[in-house]
């Protein structure tokens, strides 16, 4: 979005006191409007700024509009009320409003904002960043606006109806179980059964390191999920809710795996996957070591590019037949999904293991992985469409 210049001069009065008066350009020439207060000419000023002088000067008519509450003082106001709401997503929303809101809209009076100026928003911001970051964004804002129509500072949401940008999803990577085994043999010992889990049960990496020995179900052969790690700017790491409220779920555990897993929760830690000095085990580090090495072994290169750690479980030949995959530590979580889907397990009951809100988001997300998905309905349209015909006697 364009920026248009506008400064401010104190000029002293006779009687002692102050006007600030604004110059602007307007059709080519300069211009100057005054103002008695400090704070009504930088308001005014940030707006010529942002939407020019001839836009700003149709504001100004609208003397109670122009000094009401702009977009960014709403926002700090809604933020202060929002709650429910983690420490994580509040950082979020502040970067929002820092990266994407308050240098385009920051400064314009609440009540003049209309879809023309949401519109222009959802242009720019659709050059700089990807499809998903807008609609997050967008999401955040029309929230925000929605609060202002509740408490009655907007008749109407500008955000209402409008069009987003396309999402083209990040690819996920679907690993067979063969290569999925080729990977988990470069795993050191000590985290397979973290990896393994993940791989057996498709829970988030947050909620496998966020479980306690006393979770565990070795009679039902079950486990609870009830916490997952998080991070915010005020709190660091700390323990919270899961990410949905399906996400608090219990879901059942491969018979094969329950002596390692009841062995692993037999150390006495009040976590049941502990880094090597006892301590939580954070998604930064565990992809810096083990993850990343045991990736770059299965596709047939040495663990490390530069100086190798020391220590036996790098001191490994890379694979013979690289797998050809670099996938995230959540693929593991797709790769689970993939799996059941190809033995048969219906999208319904993999929403309920891994504790998505609607089915819509295992449908948008799985549903290509269905054979069913796209050859049922062909399937029904023969049955009832190429079905003998009955013939129907007359008397």
């Amino acid at each position: 979005m364009a920026g248009f210049a506008a400064s401010i001069r104190v000029r002293s009065r006779a009687d002692g006191t102050h006007a600030f008066d604004v110059r602007y350009r307007l059709e080519g020439r300069s211009r100057t409007m005054s103002f008695t207060e400090a704070r009504a000419a930088e308001r005014w000023a940030a707006i010529v700024r942002r939407i020019g002088a001839p836009s700003a000067l149709e504001l100004l008519r609208d003397r109670d509009s122009a000094a009401g509450t702009t977009v960014d003082e709403w926002a700090e106001r809604y933020l202060r009320t929002l709650s429910g709401v983690e420490g994580a997503t509040v950082d979020h929303y502040r970067s929002y409003l820092a990266v994407s809101i308050s240098p385009t809209l920051g400064a314009l009076p609440l009540d003049s904002l209309g879809r023309a100026h949401i519109a222009e928003w959802i242009n720019d911001q659709a050059e700089r960043y990807a499809a998903k970051t807008v609609k997050n964004r967008h999401g955040f804002l029309s929230a925000m606006l929605q609060g202002a129509v509740n408490e009655g500072l907007l008749d109407r949401n500008p955000c209402t109806g409008s069009r987003l940008p396309e999402s083209e999803q990040r690819e996920m990577v679907f690993l067979s179980p063969d290569e999925y085994r080729t990977l988990l043999s470069f795993v050191p010992e000590y985290y397979a059964p973290l990896v393994q889990l993940l791989a057996a049960t498709g829970m988030r990496f947050g909620e496998v390191t966020a479980l306690r020995p006393a979770d565990f179900d070795w009679h039902a052969g079950t486990v609870r999920i009830a916490r997952a790690w998080k991070r915010s700017q005020a709190k660091g790491w700390y323990v919270g809710a899961p990410k949905t409220r399906r996400s608090r779920r219990t879901i059942s555990l491969p018979t094969s795996l329950l002596p390692q897993l009841r062995e692993q929760t037999r150390r006495g830690e009040e976590w049941a996957f502990v880094n090597q000095r006892g301590g939580p085990i954070r998604q930064p580090t565990f992809w810096d070591s083990p993850w990343h090495p045991a990736r770059r072994l299965a596709n047939g290169l040495p663990a490390f590019t530069g100086k190798p750690l020391a220590g036996r479980d790098w001191d490994r030949e890379p694979a013979e037949t690289p797998i050809g995959k670099w996938p995230r530590i959540h693929d593991l979580r797709h790769s689970h999904v993939s799996w059941l889907i190809s033995d048969g397990i219906s999208l319904p009951v993999i929403q309920r293991r891994l504790g998505h809100e609607s089915i819509q988001t295992t449908v948008d997300r799985y549903g290509h992985l269905s054979p069913d998905m796209l050859t049922q309905p062909a399937e029904a349209m023969d049955r009832l469409l190429l079905a003998p015909r009955v013939q129907v006697a007359t008397i």
